[in-house]
């Protein structure tokens, strides 16, 4: 992200950095497919609180860059404590990664680049990922679905957020009433064509649900460079 779209997410998720650490401990269920990364060098991008990079830590990943936008997340990172010699915070902009050509193993951003307004600044921010990632390195990506029940009331509004200047699929998303957080929900197509573009060889998107009974709630999507 950049400017305006960069400064509101930031001040979002640091709003809301406690509470969000303390209602998401557990690791994403889809982290699992980024298969063996026993002394991998990986990247958690969008890492937030670090659920995710410990998960990896603990799955004997030699080392863990946690990247994010947010100091308060990060800070929640570091006050847990946990695989504190694996697990490496940086704070860092999605659209300009401070890591040299191919420094990762692999990469995983989970529930992050639909937090990226503008689809040239999603593609943006994979094509960064894809850059810092080696040759045959795996990527993982997740995105929140589009057509979900918990979200029909705002469908209008998604399809219309293009005559608003913004992109089908847009939606404000409130936590509480603390902080409202910019969501691009995605298309299966969509995801897919962003990971392409970004020059990653697609293996396999499918759906993904964790309460719904029916509906894909996220978009689970993985690639490799090369």
């Amino acid at each position: 992200m950049s400017g305006t779209a960069s400064r509101d997410a930031m001040d979002a998720y640091d709003c809301i950095a406690q509470d969000f650490k303390a209602a998401r401990r557990r690791a994403w269920p889809s982290i699992k497919e980024i298969g063996n990364c026993a002394g991998m060098t990986v990247l958690d991008l969008g890492a937030g609180a670090g659920r995710n990079a410990v998960a990896l830590a603990e799955a004997d990943a030699a080392l863990v860059v946690a990247a994010d936008i947010s100091i308060g997340m990060l800070k929640g990172l570091v006050s847990e404590g946990r695989h504190l010699d694996k697990i490496m915070p940086v704070l860092c902009d999605a659209m300009a990664l401070p890591f040299r050509e191919g420094a990762f193993d692999a990469a995983v951003c989970i529930a992050m680049i639909h937090h990226v307004a503008g689809r040239e600044n999603r593609r943006r921010a994979l094509r960064e990922t894809q850059t810092v990632v080696k040759e045959g390195g795996i990527v993982l990506v997740t995105a929140w679905a589009r057509l979900q029940g918990r979200f029909a009331k705002q469908l209008p509004s998604m399809l219309l957020a293009r005559g608003r200047g913004g992109e089908c699929g847009d939606a404000a998303i409130p936590w509480g009433n603390k902080a409202t957080r910019f969501y691009h929900l995605y298309t299966k197509g969509e995801l897919a064509s962003d990971l392409a573009e970004a020059g990653f060889k697609l293996e396999r998107v499918h759906g993904e649900r964790i309460r719904a009974k029916f509906l894909a709630e996220n978009w689970v999507a993985v690639g490799r460079k090369g």
